[in-house]
């Protein structure tokens, strides 16, 4: 599968949640769709601000691991939430995403997609995709700044590390047509948005 062409144009034809991606940060290249979203975060960017790379030099992985991020082989992107969420409800969020992004991956590429608790994605068992979650507290009233959702998917990638390809793949590998990632792009949203309108307060600023 050729890896298919992302754009600022194609995320914006291809998102019509309600408020998450309606302001999109868009990178051909960049060091960390998280960090660009923090950037944002404390340049008082909106709730639902979405940033998305073609490329990341340096992706983030749990524990401070580097993930690989290529060109035009995966979706690498980055939400800001700003919930009133007590800081003891944040690490529910990897999971609702997790839950998130399992449904549109079936939605979009008809593969039976799972969870490896507590932030991985996999296909017939081995790792699509990985989510971080990094939260920003204010420290005057012990409540919750803001949160960055970190999500990166394998799409087409078939290059990976000897140390990788035992454990990770790709959808492309699975799937019978191509896929659109800014199309798998939107579902991914429309689904986030209706999971976390499930979380203990549905208060956003």
């Amino acid at each position: 599968f050729l890896g298919d062409v992302l754009s600022q144009a194609e995320l914006e034809s291809s998102i019509d949640s309600e408020w998450a991606g309606k302001n999109i940060l868009y990178f051909d290249e960049t060091d960390s769709t998280n960090t660009e979203i923090k950037r944002a975060a404390e340049k008082d960017a909106l709730h639902g601000t979405l940033a998305v790379a073609d490329y990341q030099s340096m992706g983030k992985g749990r524990r401070g691991r580097s993930w690989a991020a290529p060109h035009g082989v995966g979706i690498w992107m980055s939400l800001l939430l700003r919930p009133e969420l007590p800081p003891t409800c944040a690490s529910m969020l990897t999971l609702v995403a997790a839950l998130a992004v399992a449904d549109g991956i079936r939605e979009v590429c008809d593969l039976e997609a799972k969870i490896k608790w507590p932030n991985d994605i996999v296909v017939n068992g081995k790792k699509v995709c990985g989510i971080l979650t990094e939260a920003s507290m204010n420290f005057e009233n012990g409540q919750l700044d803001y949160l960055v959702l970190g999500i990166g998917i394998n799409v087409t990638e078939c290059d990976f590390p000897p140390e990788l390809r035992d454990v990770a793949t790709s959808l492309s590998h699975h799937c019978t047509s191509s896929v659109d990632r800014s199309r798998l792009i939107g579902a991914l949203l429309n689904e986030l948005e209706a999971v976390i309108s499930t979380l203990p307060s549905r208060e956003f600023l």
